[in-house]
């Protein structure tokens, strides 16, 4: 058995890491916020944070998925991190205010939290499945 190319490996790694420090973001920051008040203002992020988060994922995810497929040719990676990329992006325009939504501040976490979790899953995936296959 061998290993995906350090490149491959890369790719995929910082597609995963990414992806749960989004995660951490989302639900973290509210609970933090919530327990303590009087931080709250120290603990908030600029607002381009999100749109810089999905600008690094979005390449990062594509070169480790097309990398994937040329080793697996499995279908599921991709969709799944494609799904992950629009659940992020939906996030995203819930958090600028672009989405008619109730409650925009609830829809982002729902859907980054659920983004960053697909996008992670397809990263290990991915990363599973080129090392199965053993074309590295």
């Amino acid at each position: 058995m061998c290993l995906p190319s350090p490149h491959a490996r890369a790719a995929d790694l910082a597609g995963v890491t990414l992806s749960l420090t989004c995660l951490v973001h989302c639900l973290a920051l509210p609970l933090a916020i919530l327990f303590a008040p009087a931080l709250s203002p120290w603990l908030t992020l600029p607002d381009g944070v999100h749109s810089a988060v999905l600008l690094i994922a979005m390449p990062t995810a594509l070169i480790a998925m097309t990398g994937g497929w040329r080793d697996h040719r499995h279908p599921a990676p991709p969709l799944i991190a494609a799904a992950g990329l629009g659940l992020l992006a939906l996030g995203l325009a819930a958090h600028e205010g672009w989405l008619a939504v109730s409650d925009p501040e609830v829809a982002d976490r729902w859907l980054s939290s659920l983004g960053a979790l697909a996008l992670a899953s397809a990263h290990l995936i991915n990363w599973r499945l080129r090392v199965r296959t053993g074309r590295c």
